[in-house]
């Protein structure tokens, strides 16, 4: 017992250090040390239970009291481990976030152990009855008697108890009797559970005044239907002690008698015992019969008449006082088991009202449940109908700003080849007319035929015997550099053309940009209930703490331009991860580095492959310069 004592000391100390630890790793150990202890407790909770059911211990009170107290703490460790091992984000664990208030947890904890009192007298009344049941059955019915009517009387006080406190239980869960006050009795109530049985309790024990303190008679309390027996039978015991004391003196004739008992009135459950005796012819002196009758708990019986001759014998004085005496002993035990019938039927009553009451309290308390439930699911449907609309909007906008965007791209980019071409346009057919001007100033004018040879070679194999056959040989000089002047601005046009038709086509600045994800412009509708944006929950960067490499490279790669991001990055240069600018991609020494100046370093390094493993591959003899170094981030 010493050492459940102390096992016990220990667990609540530790329990105490669980709930006040602040951070995760010392609650954890923690919770290793109470697990050993619950453990040390449950392997003596089984020596006890040997030592229970063994035949040698006769006082097992305070054993069954042991195993009690190591089941109380298992529970209570039961619950420790179901709220460590809750996930933090789990729908258990932001439920729990919600918690009671602190007076709501002080009733909660009042009512508690208002409940285990309630729950350990039902357990000693049934104790109790079935003692009662196995001492009435059988011939030691009689011998019992006394061990039956205090077996009795102990259940009729816990049922008022029982009662008391349930009556308690409504007033301080209603806000009408203060939790403090009913804290204060726990110790009276305990000492009364436990102490019930013992003479130096019962001495002092005032069942009507137990309650005073809480003063249950101002607030208009309505208590249960009580049968209080003890009084009356204690008065009846003082009654019949007093009656016992007196000796009755009765005249009695010697001579043989007759003695005739009579039954009436069954129907009201008591019996009258007549008995009358008629003397024979004889003579003698007269004598005196002192019966002296032992008065026990119960209804007293009717006390019987008898008609005395005179100078009875001393056989029928013997007889006469073993019939009086049997006969009251008769009438007591009819009384006592009528009485125990009504308790017992009373009993039934009860506890019948105690289980519909019970039921009606289950049924309210499931209908307020599923309100509540049915309250949050039309929260939740309405947040989640307000958290999709809202993501519409913004993807709409997204898209909105993004297509304005692409247009004014568009319409810039070819407002630019516009200028372009006519600047190039008007620079040429000035260079142009510049040059024929020059020719027409400084050079004759050839012949016909070797002009059209100088036109045939020098520009591209071009003919002009279908001109030369049209204009005469006879043409001024003035008409024949006018058509040169027309073949080389037809030329050069053709080639501004090609030129111009190149450009159309020419590489981009968004060429050399990362392919973006898909994103489509009429999405398509999902269920109410799917998620349409992330939680809230990772806005906190402390949940990225938690997450692992990969999972940190998804959300960098795939969350892009999000606050998500950032946090991923973050917590990816805080694992000695580094970003390279030139190849995008995330880099960390295997090993020092063989080569280290001021502008580079070089050795072995592990890169995560995003694009084409999805994994971490090893590069030996790598050199990473230090101007592609991402050091903008600050952790």
């Amino acid at each position: 017992m010493k050492k459940i004592d102390e096992g016990v000391e220990l667990f609540d100390d530790i329990w105490e250090k669980v709930y006040a630890a602040e951070q995760q790793n010392q609650k954890e150990k923690y919770e290793m040390d109470l697990k050993k202890e619950i453990k040390k407790l449950q392997r003596l909770r089984d020596q006890v239970k040997t030592w229970i059911s063994s035949s040698d211990v006769k006082d097992k009170d305070s054993l069954i009291d042991a195993r009690k107290l190591i089941e109380t703490k298992m529970e209570q460790f039961k619950v420790c481990e179901k709220e460590t091992k809750t996930k933090t984000y789990s729908k258990e664990g932001l439920a729990r976030e919600d918690r009671l208030d602190p007076t709501e947890q002080a009733k909660n904890k009042t009512c508690d152990w208002i409940s285990a009192h309630v729950s350990t007298l039902q357990e000693y009344i049934e104790e109790n009855e079935v003692e009662i049941e196995r001492l009435s059955s059988g011939k030691g019915k009689k011998s019992n008697k006394f061990k039956i009517e205090e077996l009795v009387g102990y259940n009729l006080s816990h049922r008022y108890h029982i009662s008391k406190l349930e009556g308690i239980m409504r007033l301080v869960t209603n806000d009408v009797l203060d939790h403090e006050t009913v804290d204060d009795m726990e110790e009276e109530i305990d000492y009364y559970v436990e102490a019930h049985k013992d003479n130096d309790f019962l001495q002092g024990y005032d069942e009507e005044g137990f309650y005073d303190s809480l003063g249950l008679d101002d607030l208009d309390v309505v208590n249960v239907d009580r049968v209080t027996m003890k009084k009356e039978e204690t008065t009846e015991k003082k009654k019949k002690k007093k009656s016992s004391t007196s000796t009755v003196t009765i005249p009695l004739k010697i001579g043989r008698a007759k003695v005739v008992s009579h039954s009436a009135n069954a129907s009201h459950g008591t019996q009258e015992d007549k008995p009358s005796v008629t003397p024979t012819k004889g003579a003698g002196p007269n004598n005196s019969l002192s019966p002296t009758s032992n008065a026990r708990a119960g209804p007293a019986p009717t006390a019987p008449k008898v008609v005395v001759p005179p100078q009875p014998t001393a056989q029928g004085e013997k007889s006469m006082a073993a019939m009086l005496k049997g006969e009251q002993d008769r009438q007591k035990a009819a009384a006592a088991a009528a009485h125990l019938q009504q308790q017992r039927e009373q009993q039934i009553q009860r506890e019948h009202q105690t289980r519909q009451q019970e039921l009606a309290r289950q049924q309210q308390r499931q209908q307020e449940l599923l309100r509540q439930q049915q309250l949050q699911q039309q929260q939740q449907q309405q947040q989640q109908q307000q958290q999709q609309q809202e993501a519409l909007k913004r993807q709409q906008q997204q898209q909105q700003q993004q297509q304005l965007q692409e247009q004014q791209a568009k319409e810039a980019a070819a407002k630019q080849q516009l200028q372009e071409q006519q600047a190039r346009q008007d620079a040429a057919s000035k260079q142009q007319q510049h040059q024929q001007q020059q020719q027409n100033q400084l050079q004759p004018p050839p012949p016909s035929s070797n002009l059209e040879n100088l036109l045939g070679s020098g520009i591209g194999g071009l003919s002009l015997q279908s001109t030369a056959a049209q204009h005469p040989t006879s043409e001024s000089p003035n008409s024949v550099s006018a058509a040169v002047s027309q073949l080389s601005h037809d030329a050069a046009s053709s080639c501004l053309g090609a030129l111009n038709d190149s450009f159309v086509f020419c590489p981009t600045t968004h060429d050399t940009e990362r392919q973006r994800t898909y994103i489509p412009r009429n999405p398509y509708p999902t269920p109410a209930s799917y998620p349409t944006s992330p939680s809230h929950i990772f806005d906190n960067p402390a949940i990225f703490e938690k997450l692992g490499t990969d999972c940190l490279f998804f959300i960098f790669y795939y969350a892009q331009g999000t606050y998500q991001q950032y946090l991923a990055a973050r917590e990816l240069k805080k694992q000695s991860w580094r970003y390279h600018k030139k190849y995008m991609t995330w880099f960390q020494r295997h090993e020092e580095p063989q080569i280290t100046t001021d502008e580079y370093e070089q050795g072995t390094y592990v890169y995560f492959d995003y694009e084409t493993g999805w994994c971490q591959r090893i590069k030996s003899d790598f050199r990473f310069e230090y101007s592609y170094l991402e050091d903008s981030l600050i952790i």
